[in-house]
């Protein structure tokens, strides 16, 4: 008996979207099927089983199958802060290629027991009905009304003016020595080397063009690639990461960042204004919906506070009075440092963008060339004048690590 495909998602699939499948089975005894979904990290070269999933028949059929395994994809993908000071294109275990096998369960209509080929204890089972294509998945969540006219297609750097993983304002702000990356989707190479390269142009104050240079996307310089080669890149951007790679940014007003390749096709083009930082920068790194790594640089004041919390337990008293006894004493103390920071006076786009960290309250503040995980309490823009701006964001955040007092 068969088990045929009616509709697959596409490549690459959002973990966080719906990514549905739809089989039907030509078995007249079949009674459920058991999907398993298997995860590669290294483009297929190896794969992992990660769940077993019993499937009914959809309501009012007998032999058709419509699932659901985004909850099974989302649980199994995470993102990975990136390197400070990293000069190259980089490629990490924040996406992976994922392939289902079904297996039908059916009833014996003579003894009426349930038969399978699928073996739980066997981690390589092949004795499935049905097989699925090699599909790439990313960290990416789009919101359901955003959904209504998202195309994944907008992120193919194959073509002109294709989109980088940022909502970022364009033009943006950016300190000298400060990191930044770009998330780069996916690119199609078919017969030929396309000579992908970061093309970044650096200007002086009075916009005339001082050096042209050039960082090579090597993961995707092969003969044949897709969504499946080496996608979900990251790009160094950041002021920092640029000197790393030897570009020089002396008497540099702004730069701006494309990609390019030997076809001659450009994706948009994102342009970089450099500003000068003061010591109460605030530099926040946080995941963006599209699961890569976003930064902004809030420019305004910062209070600092400390919340204490305290265990504690009754102590007997001795019998001889002592001034110094205390009938309370204390388990654990833990110590947590918050904060409350603000921008500058920044405008609607810059406050979306802002915004936009909360996607995931996870971030991290870059001091002194390391990262320091926090926890976002809260964050709001703030309008002082309902006319003519200006508007103020407010990010009120923790230590994501609390420190412990001594017992006493």
């Amino acid at each position: 008996m068969a088990i045929s495909l009616v509709t697959a998602p596409t490549s690459p699939a959002l973990a966080y979207s719906p990514v549905v499948f739809q089989l039907d089975s030509n078995n007249a005894d079949i009674v459920h099927l058991i999907i398993e979904t298997h995860i590669s990290y290294d483009g297929g070269l190896s794969a992992n089983r990660i769940s077993a999933t019993s499937v009914q028949p959809n309501l009012g059929t007998t032999n058709e199958f419509t699932f659901d395994i985004s909850d099974v994809l989302s649980v199994n993908i995470d993102f990975i802060l990136k390197t400070l000071g990293a000069s190259t294109v980089t490629k990490t275990d924040d996406s992976f290629i994922f392939r289902i096998y079904a297996y039908e369960v059916t009833q014996n209509p003579t003894t009426g027991l349930l038969e399978t080929n699928y073996d739980p204890a066997d981690a390589n089972n092949s004795g499935w009905q049905y097989s699925s294509s090699a599909i790439s998945a990313f960290n990416w969540n789009e919101s359901h009304f955003d959904l209504n006219s998202f195309s994944v297609s907008d992120y193919s750097m194959v073509s002109d003016d294709k989109l980088f993983l940022t909502e970022g304002t364009n033009p943006k702000t950016i300190e000298l020595n400060q990191n930044e990356f770009l998330g780069m989707a996916y690119a199609v190479s078919t017969g030929g080397v396309k000579n992908y390269k970061i093309q970044v142009l650096t200007y002086n104050s009075a916009n005339a063009l001082l050096n042209t240079d050039l960082i090579n996307v090597t993961q995707w310089n092969y003969f044949n690639v897709s969504s499946l080669t080496d996608p979900y890149l990251d790009a160094p951007v950041g002021t920092q990461n640029l000197i790393n790679a030897g570009i020089s940014l002396t008497n540099v007003a702004y730069y701006t960042v494309r990609l390019i390749n030997d076809d001659g096709n450009k994706s948009e083009l994102r342009r970089y204004n450099i500003v000068d930082g003061c010591s109460t920068d605030l530099r926040v790194h946080f995941v963006n919906k599209f699961g890569k790594q976003d930064s902004i640089t809030l420019k305004g004041n910062q209070i600092e506070g400390y919340t204490n919390k305290s265990t504690r337990y009754q102590k007997a008293l001795s019998s001889t009075y002592s001034s110094s006894d205390y009938g309370s004493a204390i388990v654990r103390n833990t110590k947590v440092k918050n904060f409350t920071a603000y921008s500058k006076s920044i405008g609607r786009d810059t406050l979306a963008f802002a915004q936009s960290m909360l996607t995931n309250n996870m971030a991290w503040i870059e001091v002194d060339g390391s990262y320091f995980s926090i926890i976002i309490d809260d964050g709001s823009g703030v309008k002082v004048n309902e006319n003519d701006m200006p508007i103020q964001f407010i990010l009120n955040f923790s230590l994501a690590n609390n420190e412990r007092g001594l017992r006493g």
